[in-house]
């Protein structure tokens, strides 16, 4: 496991959620939390969170209809994207708010490393998180199981400014976003 040395912990998986997903994720998300727990970390833009919450909560929002139909949610961004675990294709992040996904990598060990190396480079190229640090600045941290998200969204004519982000709990900032807009078929 690659070393995430601005881990800030919310808490320990569960050891019913990480047999309930052992053998449906790769070894190295089972160390991630087993090593790490729930928390967040990239300068509290990345969260690992609970897959079992947000599959029930989001199933529909998901969008998977593509290859073997599975996403499994490990982790979500600042601003509400969700970063899934795709068997047939690795690590996809599902930016909501463009209406877009973004493949990560195919390990997550690729993927920390790729943060490692390249920080908020990789970052920027991968889940456009420039706005960000900038929102952070301007509206204050996020507690874990918040998000920015743009009033009005920008599948609306919203803006891409930080003054029309706003703190939302993320998953029903999900849920709205595929209400309006539909789901980010992949």
């Amino acid at each position: 496991m690659i070393e995430i040395t601005d881990f800030v912990p919310h808490g320990p998986v569960e050891p019913g959620v990480i047999e309930a997903y052992r053998g449906r994720v790769p070894d190295d998300v089972i160390d991630l939390w087993e090593t790490y727990g729930y928390g967040t970390f990239a300068s509290g833009f990345l969260r690992v969170i609970n897959p079992a919450v947000y599959e029930t909560e989001l199933a529909e929002c998901i969008g998977k209809t593509q290859g073997d139909g599975i996403a499994i949610p490990i982790m979500v961004t600042g601003l509400a994207d969700l970063i899934t675990w795709e068997p047939s294709v690795g690590f996809v992040g599902i930016k909501y708010r463009e209406g877009r996904v973004a493949g990560l990598n195919s390990e997550l060990n690729g993927f920390l490393e790729m943060l490692k190396i390249a920080g908020t480079f990789y970052l920027s190229r991968t889940l456009n998180w420039g706005i960000f640090p900038r929102a952070v600045e301007a509206h204050g941290e996020l507690p874990y199981d918040q998000s920015f998200t743009f009033v009005p969204l920008r599948s609306l004519g919203g803006p891409e400014k930080v003054e029309n982000l706003k703190k939302r709990e993320t998953i029903a900032a999900i849920q709205v976003m595929v209400e309006i807009q539909g789901v980010v078929g992949h």
